[in-house]
This record gives structure tokens, sequence and C-alpha cells, in this order.
């Protein structure tokens, strides 16, 4: 009988076949077992396939004895994204990235300093062993691969992606790119479709602004529709708008200047506004001037505060239409010195109080009276919260001569400008000065002199 051991090219797997059998011939489990140990296999040897050959034997077909363990590859290494944690378990994982779980569509806006992502690193696997018993190496696994874009950074150990600025989470499928925008664009409308926008930096619109709802941004915003009885709001930045319609409830207030073409029934605040053509029924308050920068630019009803400056074509309209304008004071400034005069006037009433409590404390300590130590404790607090209302008085009392210097100031350096026609019905108020004009005045301007308002001829074009 002849015993022949043959081995797969990986050596994972080893095959016995028997061949010659002579009529009678016995085999057994030891002879197979020896050309087994000749042959130097040793690992994972299958006997009871051994024995089965042994009890019905085949000649010329090899018999699988033996199988190596397969090594367990390492797996590649991920990328989890923290800021979806409580919504989604997107991952992304070695060569293989997969963003097309990324909820692309959707605004995740994160902080700086912020964690957006934990890079996990791949891990070596676990060796195999061949019918030799010698070890298989295990492939380890790949690096998650990933492209860091804008504002995005590694943590100091490498294991975290942070943000290095606030802004919005753009992650691009195709080239897997992970960055921070620090600029929102909205493709169409601010409606039902979008939600409000809350975003900090620059937000761009390419629709209308529904009613009722919000765009609220740090930086700049841009609204190339109309703004429809919505609210707009740059907190650190400029806004520049198509037009506003208010059905007097929009708002549209930024930090610094305001452009807009036309605007209808809506609040206005900030530094400068700059219009084209119409202000209609708006209510406006603005820290420097309003300026009209159409040619045919007109301010028709509502009410106009400026600090320095009020010019349009036309004030007003042949109809006569109530027009409130009013320069030469800072609106805030105004509105922080009467809150400091009411809360003066309160202190000033307040402290004669703890006067009253607090003599009344020295008389009965001269008359050598014996207070419980609850009636100690209360003149003890008035005579506290006394010395610090006189501090707070103080304080309020400097502020208002300051904010009545500024306020004195301006009323000289204001002036209101009709480059076409100012109409009845406009009223004009500069400082303690009223004017209202009885007839049409062509191409005229209104200062503040000696206590009055004084009008003279506009020479510009």
């Amino acid at each position: 009988m002849d015993i022949s051991i043959t081995v797969s090219p990986d050596k994972m797997e080893a095959y016995i076949k028997i061949s010659n059998i002579l009529p009678g011939e016995e085999i057994t489990l030891e002879k197979l077992m020896e050309a087994i140990r000749e042959a130097k296999i040793v690992h994972n040897i299958e006997v009871s396939a051994l024995k089965q050959l042994c009890e019905n034997p085949v000649e010329g077909v090899p018999v699988l004895f033996a199988k190596g363990d397969e090594p367990k590859n390492g797996e590649d290494g991920r990328v989890v994204f923290e800021v979806l944690q409580q919504k989604s378990s997107f991952t992304t994982s070695g060569n293989r990235v997969d963003f097309r779980e990324f909820p692309v569509q959707k605004r995740i806006i994160v902080k700086k300093g912020q964690k957006i992502a934990t890079i996990y690193p791949p891990t070596e696997g676990v060796p195999g062993r061949n019918v030799y018993a010698e070890p298989v190496p295990a492939k380890p696994g790949n690096e998650a691969k990933v492209s860091l874009g804008k504002n995005v950074a590694l943590s100091d150990d490498g294991m975290h992606i942070v943000a290095t600025s606030d802004g919005i989470l753009k992650v691009d499928p195709e080239k897997g790119l992970i960055e921070v925008s620090e600029y929102l664009e909205i493709a169409g409308n601010v409606d039902y479709g979008t939600g409000n926008i809350e975003f900090p930096g620059a937000v761009l619109v390419k629709g209308d602004v529904k009613p009722g709802f919000i765009v609220r941004a740090k930086g700049d915003i841009e609204i190339q529709g109309i703004a429809e009885a919505s609210t707009v709001i740059s907190l650190e930045g400029s806004i520049k708008i198509t037009g506003a319609k208010g059905k007097d409830k929009g708002l549209i207030k930024a930090k610094k200047d305001v452009r807009i073409k036309y605007a209808e029934s809506v609040t206005i605040e900030c530094e400068n506004l700059y219009f084209e053509s119409n202000l209609l029924n708006c209510t406006v308050r603005v820290t420097n001037s309003i300026i009209g920068q159409g040619r045919n630019s007109a301010i028709i009803g509502g009410e106009y505060i400026a600090t320095f400056r009020i010019e349009a074509d036309e004030l007003g309209s042949d109809f006569g239409v109530n027009t409130y304008l009013e320069v030469g004071v800072n609106p805030y400034l105004r509105e922080e010195l009467k809150l400091i005069n009411t809360q003066i006037e309160i202190d000033r009433t307040s402290l004669q109080k703890l006067i009253n409590i607090v003599k009344q404390y020295k008389e009965l300590k001269e008359k050598g009276v014996k207070l419980t130590p609850d009636k100690e404790e209360q003149f003890s607090k008035a005579t506290r919260t006394l010395i610090n209302l006189r501090e707070q008085l103080e304080k309020n009392l400097q502020r208002k001569q300051e904010l009545e210097r500024k306020i004195n100031e301006m009323k000289y350096q204001c002036e209101i400008i009709a480059r076409k026609m100012l109409y009845p019905g406009v009223e004009v108020h500069m400082h303690d000065a009223k004017y209202m004009a009885e007839v049409p005045l062509p191409k005229v301007v209104l200062r503040y002199e000696d206590g009055k308002i004084v009008a003279g001829g506009y020479s510009g074009t």
C-alpha cells in the first residue's frame, strides 16, 4: 500500500491518498499517522476523517485531513461623527469611506473648539496557523482616510477632528472632505422647508424670507429676494436686501449698515441705512444716517430717527402723508438717558428712606436702647445698602452728564436734506425744536441754529 500526503500551495489544507492496496492488507490509523508525521503535518489533524478512511478505504482519492486556522484580518480605521451621535450612527471606515450616509442636507452647526469626530485607528488582526503549525500573518486594517478642509484640525493626540471656527459642518461625499464653513448659502426661500436660520457666520439667501420666519447671523446677511413680515438680524455685520414688506411685523436689524432697495411697513435698526427707491410707513432708528441713493428716492409716512442726517429726493408726498423725521440725537443714547433719569429718581427715593432708617438707628443707640439681634442685622443691612446705593447714584449721575453732553453736541452736526421736495405733512424735530412746512419746499436743507430749525437751499444734484 502506498500512502501520499499533499499540501495546498497556501499550506492551509493537507490531503492523504492511499493506492496499491494489497489483497487482505489492513489499513490502520497508525500507518496513516506515521506518514503524516513524516510529512511534518501537526496542526488541526482531523482524526475522525482518518478513521473513516481506515474503515472505508477509497483508492486514489485525496481526503482532506487537516486544515489550518485562517488569520483574522484587522478592522479598518473609523471616523465617528460626534455631532451626530444623538441622531445617527454614521461612520466612515478605511479606504472605502462611505459618505452617502452623511445627512448632507441637514445644517449641523458647530462651535470653535467643538469635537466633530473621533478617529479610531485600525486593528492589527489575529494571525492564523497553517497545517505545519507555522504562523500566518493577518492583514492589518487600513487607516481611515479623511481629508481635512477649512477650519478643522486634528487634536494634539491625533484622535479627534476639532472645529477651529464657528460655522456649518460640510462633508463632500466624493472627496471624503470634512470642513467647517463660515458661510451658509440657502438656494431658495427661507420657509418651512428650511426652518429658521441661526448661523454663526455669514448668510446668503437666494430667495425670499417668508412671513414669520427668522434669519439671524453673526456675520453679514444678503437676501436676494424679499423679506415678508419676517425677522432678519445681523449681530455683528451688515445686511443687504432687495426689499422688505412688513405689514407692521417685519424687523431688519444690523450692528452695521443696512442696504435695501425699498421697504414698506417694517422696522429697521442699524448704523447707516442706504435705500434706493422708497421707504413707506416704516419705523427706522439709526445711529448715524438715513441716505436715499436712488434717482427718485422718497421717504413717505412712518417715523425716522437718525443721529446725523436724513437725506432723500423727496420727503413726504403731495398727499400730505404724516411723516415724522428726527435728527440730532442718537435714539439709543436718548433711550439710555431716559432709563437713567428714571433710575436716578428711584434711587433718590430709596436713598432717603435708608437715610431715615439709619438715622433712627443712631438715635436709638444714643438713648442706650438695647436692640434685638434681628433689629441689629436689619440696621446693619440698611447701612450697607445705603453705601452701595450712593455709589450707584453717583455713577448714574456721571453717566447722565456724559449722555447730555454727547446729545447736546449732536444737535449742531445734524441736517435733513430734500434734494427735490419736502412736502407739507412732514414733521421735523431737531433736539428741542420742531418744524413743519406749510407749503412744498424744493431743494431744501434743514439745520439747527440758535435753538430753532432753519431752512436753507440745497445746491447739490
